[in-house]
């Protein structure tokens, strides 16, 4: 008789909202779910976790082989070290042996990754593209950006590359999320879009910003601006092809069209220019937790499964 199959967790955590996707060893979606995080949490980060996904296994009988969290955070190369996640509202001791605590609830490995990785791995493993070098461009609430390198996101020395949201090319007078002046996110983000719709009477919902206000000067820019941080990555990673998406890019009306032009007129030719791909991102919501669930499935366990 074949043994039943155990289950891999993903689960990805926002400031808004946590989403959860369990999976068999072959891949198999079992269920994906989601839930408002403040409440989740309420009653302290390994409490809270720790009860919504119990939630979700109760009925399934089956062991976990593995449980990948992402976060809206810079986490170390060791996967288990929150070093900054200023959106999240919880306490920094909060994430304090996180890692640990969660391993001897579910009795099994966990590990945290960038929420914005978990959306570059289930892109390249959708769109078949593991064997090549690919950059994933994440305009939503911040400017995400990720890389694929070599068969796996790429984090760096520290476990922090791929920043782009705070590169210097933003209000030099405002200070950053992250604590510092200027970054690109204080401009380009879904935050600023926010900000910029929020102060002033308008006539429209924010959902339809690019239909109604697309040729006023602070959307141009905001474009411009999105345009040459994705032309800075292109021209240093030289990529096989470029993803865009995030909730920004989904909204009704959006430049697409616009922003790779603009893009376009920033790239080095005749290389990397004349060969570039450009793709849309998959734009479900579950997308995150459905890529932490498979990249739970390549984590290095002994004797699992």
């Amino acid at each position: 008789m074949r043994k039943q199959q155990q289950l891999v967790v993903g689960v990805d955590m926002g400031a808004t909202h946590i989403r959860i996707c369990l999976i068999t060893e072959d891949g198999q979606v079992l269920i994906t779910d989601k839930d408002r995080t403040q409440p989740v949490i309420a009653e302290g980060l390994a409490k809270g976790l720790t009860r919504f996904i119990k939630g979700h296994l109760d009925g399934w009988d089956r062991d976990v082989a593995a449980l990948m969290i992402g976060f809206p955070a810079s986490i170390a190369r060791d996967k288990k070290t929150i070093i900054s996640i200023p959106n999240l509202p919880c306490d920094a001791t909060e994430f304090i042996n996180l890692a640990a605590r969660l391993e001897e609830q579910f009795l099994c490995p966990v590990a945290f990754e960038r929420d914005v990785n978990m959306q570059l791995y289930y892109d390249v493993t959708e769109q078949q593209m593991i064997d090549k070098l690919v950059l994933g461009c994440y305009l939503g609430t911040g400017f995400g950006f990720a890389i694929w390198l070599n068969g796996a996101p790429f984090v760096g020395a520290h476990g922090v590359a791929g920043e782009l949201g705070h590169i210097p090319l933003g209000d030099p007078a405002a200070r950053c999320g992250c604590g510092n002046q200027g970054c690109l996110e204080t401009l380009c983000s879904g935050i600023a879009l926010a900000r910029w719709y929020g102060a002033a009477q308008r006539d429209y919902p924010l959902g339809q910003i690019f239909t109604y206000a697309r040729e006023e000067i602070p959307l141009m820019n905001f474009i411009e601006l999105g345009a040459k941080a994705i032309a800075t990555g292109i021209n240093l990673f030289d990529p096989d092809c470029i993803l865009l998406g995030g909730g920004v890019m989904d909204m009704v009306d959006f430049p697409y069209d616009q922003l790779i032009a603009r893009t376009g007129a920033f790239i080095r030719k005749p290389m990397p220019f004349s060969s570039l791909t450009f793709a849309k991102a998959s734009s479900s919501s579950f997308n995150g937790a459905i890529g932490a669930a498979r990249m739970g499935l390549n984590m290095p366990v002994r004797g699992r499964f």
